[in-house]
C-alpha cells in the first residue's frame, strides 16, 4: 500500500532501535539510537500560505530527519509501524 499525504503531511519510518546480527540474532540498541529519527517514506507537495502563495515542501521521499516527538501521530501499515507529521514538525534533515 502507497499513501499519497496531502498539504504538508509527511509519513516518516523511524530508525529501527535493533538491529539483526549476520546469523539472525537481534542485537540490543546501540547508544547512538534516538526514536526522533527517522526516514521520510512520503511527503505531501506542499501548502498554500494565507496570501495564496504556493509553498514546496523542504524534504523528500529518503532524507533521514530529525523530528518533534510531539505533535505526532502513529499508524501500521501492512505491519510496519509509521510517523504521520506536518513538516512544522521536522527539525531537520540529517546529512552524513
Amino acid at each position: 500500500m502507497q499513501i499519497a499525504p496531502l498539504s504538508d503531511v509527511v509519513v516518516i519510518r523511524r530508525a529501527s532501535p535493533r538491529e539483526i546480527s549476520e546469523g539472525g540474532i537481534y542485537l540490543p540498541p546501540s547508544d547512538d539510537f534516538r526514536e526522533d529519527i527517522g526516514t521520510v517514506l512520503f511527503a505531501g507537495k506542499g501548502k498554500f500560505s494565507s496570501k495564496g502563495v504556493f509553498i514546496p515542501m523542504q524534504v523528500k521521499s529518503g532524507d533521514k530527519v530529525l523530528f518533534s516527538t510531539n505533535g505526532h501521530q502513529v499508524t501500521t501499515v501492512n505491519g510496519e509501524e509509521l510517523i504521520v507529521l506536518r513538516e512544522p514538525s521536522i527539525i531537520g534533515v540529517i546529512h552524513d
